[in-house]
C-alpha cells in the first residue's frame, strides 16, 4: 500500500496556503514509487472519499494550523487513536459539507468514516498571516523548506515501520534476552520511540551491534529462516536511510509542540 502526503490548505490565503507550496516541492522531489503527493484544498470530504480510493499504508499531512504557539514556528504530531463521539463527527461533517477543508478537520472526518491509517503524521505551520494574499510571510517561507524535508523524511521511514510490524509478528523476544535477540528488541522499542517523536535515538547505533552480533554468534535455539531475513532487512532499510537523511540534512523543529487534535 502506498503512502500519502498531503499538502492541506485555504488556497490563497496566505500561510493557510502552507500546505499547497509544500506539495508543489514535494512533488519535484523523490520519494519512491510508493509515495503519492496530492494537493488536498478541495473539502475534507472529498479527500477522505480520496483516502477510501487511495487505501494509504500512512498518511503525512502537510500545512498551516493555529494553536497558539510561536508564529512561523513547525511541529509535528503523531496522531494515534483519534475517536469522535458521534455529535463531534456530525459536526465535522457539517463543516466539511460547506467545502472547508484544515488539517483537523480532515483528521476527523476521516476517523470518523473509517479510513484514517493507523499511522497519520502531520508537519504544522503556525501561521503569521491569514487572509487573501498569494505569497506566504517570510517566516512561512523560512519555515517552509524544513518542513517539506520532514515530510519527506516521514514519507521515506514507511516500509521501516512496516518491518518494525513484522517484527512484532515474529516477536524476537521469545528467542531470549540476550545477544542478537536482545539487541533486536531494544531496536525495536528505538523504532516505536522515533515513530511517536521523530527521532532516532540510539537506532542507528544498535543497527551496528545487530550487525556485529549477526556476523560473530551463533543462531538462537528456536531461530528460523525468517528471523534472519527480517533482522537483515531492517538493517538495509536503516542503512538507506541513514544515508537518505544524512544528504537531506534536515534540522531539527523548533520549539512548537504537538497539541492534541
Amino acid at each position: 500500500m502506498p503512502t500519502l502526503v498531503g499538502g492541506v490548505g485555504e488556497l490563497y490565503q496566505g500561510d493557510l496556503d502552507f500546505g499547497r507550496h509544500a506539495a508543489e516541492q514535494l512533488a519535484r522531489a523523490d520519494l519512491g514509487r510508493d509515495v503519492i503527493v496530492e494537493d488536498l484544498h478541495y473539502g475534507a470530504l472529498a479527500v477522505a472519499q480520496r483516502m477510501a480510493e487511495v487505501h494509504p499504508a500512512a498518511l503525512v499531512l502537510i500545512g498551516a494550523r493555529p494553536a497558539g504557539q510561536t508564529p512561523g514556528s513547525l511541529r509535528r504530531c503523531r496522531i494515534r487513536d483519534h475517536r469522535l463521539s458521534a455529535a463531534e463527527f456530525q459536526q465535522s461533517l457539517g463543516g466539511a459539507a460547506t467545502g472547508y477543508v484544515g488539517i483537523d478537520l480532515v483528521i476527523d472526518v476521516a476517523a470518523g468514516l473509517g479510513v484514517l491509517p493507523d499511522r497519520t503524521v502531520t508537519i504544522e505551520l503556525e501561521p503569521v498571516t491569514a487572509g487573501p494574499a498569494t505569497a506566504l510571510s517570510p517566516r512561512a517561507a523560512r519555515a517552509l523548506p524544513r518542513a517539506v524535508g520532514l515530510a519527506r523524511a516521514e514519507a521515506l521511514r514507511t516500509p521501516l515501520f512496516e518491518l518494525e510490524d513484522r517484527l512484532a509478528d515474529h516477536d524476537p523476544g521469545r528467542l531470549g534476552q540476550i545477544g542478537a535477540p536482545r539487541t533486536v528488541t531494544l531496536l525495536r522499542d528505538e523504532l516505536r520511540s522515533l515513530d511517536l517523536t521523530g527521532r532516532w535515538g540510539r537506532s542507528f547505533a544498535l543497527r551496528d551491534r545487530l550487525r556485529t552480533q549477526i556476523a560473530a554468534e551463533l543462531p538462537a535455539e528456536g531461530m528460523d529462516h525468517l528471523d534472519w531475513a527480517l533482522w537483515w532487512a531492517l538493517i538495509e532499510e536503516l542503512d538507506r536511510l541513514e544515508a537518505l537523511e544524512a544528504a537531506a540534512a534536515t534540522e531539527d523543529l523548533n520549539a512548537g509542540k504537538c497539541q492534541e487534535h
